[in-house]
């Protein structure tokens, strides 16, 4: 089953916040009732009242919403396969999560522009398969190599410094997790590293060595300045940017040389830009000179609805 509308599901998060004031709500009104009535009167007058019931009925509310929602996103089941003949490229895209991608030295920060030029490129490819990492301390896969183009266009939706909880940044483990999304020799591969530079580890020499001998070529988009910016922590912290145990504010620079000695290793080529379009750009014309291999999927020409069951 998959659905029409997909980014529909997004109104899920509607039920965080519903449930954090129901809560809310519920403790107000038991403090009120212990405070200003007597426990026995106030079963007198109200007989009826139950605060369990009042949870059971707050939850079938719940399964109403999600009911409704479920239904609004077009639930459907496939009925019909069909043959397609995809001529593409596989390619991986890699982007930095630390939380010096939230210096705002390239406009609105190094992040939202990587997710920015992550989204356009989306909408340029036709026939090529691709994949989602996600790293920083860490690599996660975020989505393993497909041509689900909507489920991409979704999940990145979710990225955040939050998405990988281990800080830091390790290019090596990003790149070795790469190399095993890549399922199929016969097809040109291509891996786009997305960062403002920093590696904490410099450990990817025998990963990138790996990916040479597989022919995977890889490239990299360099976000960020040279002059660099103060890391934000948040609202949540007053606004207030990171500071060194001598109180001073860390200045996170854009290193570029780190960069431009992994695709030197993996004959790739480097951007550093400002500009979504250049970026995108970059990507399409890397791939554009690539074999393209013949691929036969088969998908699904007709679908039959499945809201009804959720509207019921």
């Amino acid at each position: 089953m998959d659905f029409a509308k997909p980014e529909l599901l997004n109104l899920f998060f509607l039920i965080i916040p519903i449930i954090i004031l129901f809560y809310l709500y519920y403790r107000w009104q038991k403090k009120i009732i212990k405070k200003q009535f007597n426990k026995g009167l106030f079963v007198q007058i109200n007989p009826n009242y139950s605060s369990g019931i009042k949870i059971v009925h707050f939850i079938l509310r719940l399964c109403i919403l999600v009911s409704l929602i479920f239904s609004l996103a077009g639930p459907r089941i496939g009925t019909k396969l069909k043959t397609v003949k995809r001529e593409g490229v596989d390619v991986i895209f890699a982007l930095d999560v630390s939380k010096s991608m939230l210096v705002e030295d390239v406009a609105p920060n190094r992040l939202l522009k990587g997710i920015q030029i992550i989204s356009n490129t989306i909408n340029e490819l036709v026939s090529d398969r691709m994949g989602l990492i996600v790293y920083a301390g860490q690599a996660y896969p975020l989505m393993p190599i497909s041509f689900d183009y909507s489920m991409a266009r979704m999940l990145i939706k979710t990225i955040d410094t939050e998405t990988v909880p281990s800080q830091g940044t390790d290019l090596g483990s990003a790149i070795l997790l790469a190399d095993s999304f890549f399922d199929k020799e016969d097809r040109s591969k291509i891996l786009f590293i997305i960062s403002d530079g920093e590696d904490h580890e410099a450990n990817y020499e025998r990963e990138i060595s790996n990916l040479s001998k597989r022919n995977i070529i890889v490239s990299a988009i360099n976000l960020g300045t040279e002059s660099g910016g103060p890391i934000p922590l948040g609202v949540n912290q007053g606004g207030d940017y990171k500071k060194d145990k001598d109180g001073n504010v860390v200045i996170s620079k854009s290193n570029s040389e780190t960069l431009q000695s992994i695709v030197a290793m993996a004959n790739g080529n480097f951007i550093k830009t400002k500009e979504t379009k250049d970026a995108v750009s970059f990507i399409v014309d890397n791939m554009k000179y690539l074999d393209k291999t013949l691929q036969e999927e088969e998908i699904y020409s007709d679908y039959e609805d499945q809201f009804q069951w959720f509207i019921a």
